[in-house]
């Protein structure tokens, strides 16, 4: 995949504009959500990660649950492979939303920094006893 620079800011991306100006562009409207990787397969696996673990991972809410993508989970699906259970981290919309914002809004997915700490998501603990 070669990356040229975005024709309005000059930032690296896979097309002709980032994914901030690529938004813009079309008037603020989002890609569909198959697009963006939230297919069929994808709410099949959601729901999957939700029944194995019925709470936030950040803050132990029990409602407004939703799968998260990991950085790892979005470079599958860029590639073009499967998005597995153990890319993905169940937690709450607040929770989703403030992590979204940590990973910085003009970033694209395969530019997030990983957190150097390391992470044991509840569900491979749950694996594990399986």
């Amino acid at each position: 995949m070669t990356l040229q620079p975005c024709i309005e800011c000059g930032e690296l991306s896979e097309a002709n504009r980032c994914n901030t100006h690529k938004l813009k562009h079309r008037g603020g409207k989002k890609a569909h959500a198959t697009t963006r990787g939230y297919d069929h397969a994808w709410r099949k696996l959601s729901e999957q990660a939700r029944a194995m673990q019925p709470f936030c991972e950040d803050c132990g809410a029990k409602t407004d649950l939703q799968a998260d993508h990991s950085p790892e989970a979005w470079e599958r699906h860029e590639k073009g492979l499967a998005v597995r259970l153990e890319d993905i981290s169940v937690v709450c919309g607040d929770c989703n939303r403030r992590r979204g914002a940590a990973r910085g809004g003009g970033m694209t997915r395969t530019q997030v920094t990983p957190d150097p700490r390391p992470v044991r998501h509840s569900l491979d603990m749950h694996r594990e006893v399986m």
